[in-house]
């Protein structure tokens, strides 16, 4: 078989809103993620003198890989709680299967690109309003000369499985300037799609915190001690506070 490779030339789509543009990623290796802030001893060792303790986590499988198919041109910023001034939506959930998303045209007419849906069942809403299920959209990859994708919604649900917890940090998806071609996922008539900031998708495996579309720097501030309930926890002490 032979793939065709995408182009994105949608460089206008998250930046109309407010977000980083898109470029495609020429291999599968994550952009760099910004230098350290604060380095994880400090945070390890600032929990134990408060007497803190992380409560026990689930521990599941992850490979977020799919998920880093394209690159950003952006500026990175140095905390969760950074992003959360940037962006409308803040919530913490848990991941459902992927379903099949938009097929768009984009670029050259003719071209095809697919999209993935992942659907979060919403826990805690730090800032906006959301309904109890938000879907986030994510690029599917390259096709093959049928129009087939390379990568099967079913790769995405096995590299991250359902359950997996993860935080948000979240646009609605507004563009118009490319049409629908198929409607793959057919979500009731106004059911908004999001799509996340490049340091927005934070993935809970155990106590660890593990970046959806970019590598996550241990020594940072993007990591916690107790993963993504000590994101949560630093959320909320800045002023965003959870809700049901």
């Amino acid at each position: 078989m032979i793939m065709r490779l995408i182009v994105l030339t949608s460089l206008v789509a998250l930046t109309a809103c407010g977000a980083p543009a898109p470029v495609a990623r020429s291999t599968g290796a994550p952009a760099a993620s910004t230098p350290a802030s604060a380095p994880a001893s400090t945070q390890t060792r600032a929990a134990a003198e408060s007497g803190s303790r992380c409560a026990p986590a689930p521990s599941k499988r992850l490979d977020p890989k799919l998920l880093r198919q394209i690159a950003f041109d952006y500026d990175p910023l140095n905390s969760p709680e950074e992003l959360a001034a940037k962006t409308p939506l803040v919530v913490a959930g848990t991941i459902g299967d992927f379903v099949p998303g938009p097929i768009v045209e984009e670029g050259l007419p003719g071209d095809r690109t697919h999209y993935v849906l992942m659907p979060v069942r919403v826990t805690e809403r730090f800032k906006g309003r959301s309904a109890a299920l938000v879907h986030v959209k994510f690029f599917q990859g390259g096709i093959w000369r049928d129009r087939t994708p390379v990568h099967s919604v079913a790769d995405f649900r096995r590299g991250v499985p359902e359950g997996t917890r993860v935080l948000l940090f979240v646009y609605p998806d507004t563009r118009k300037e490319w049409p629908v071609v198929e409607d793959r996922a057919a979500l009731p008539a106004g059911t908004p799609i999001y799509t996340t900031h490049p340091q927005g998708a934070l993935l809970g495996r155990g106590l660890r915190v593990i970046g959806g579309m970019e590598e996550i720097d241990p020594a940072s501030r993007w990591a916690d001690p107790c993963g993504l309930d000590g994101i949560a926890a630093r959320l909320r002490a800045a002023g965003y506070r959870g809700t049901p």
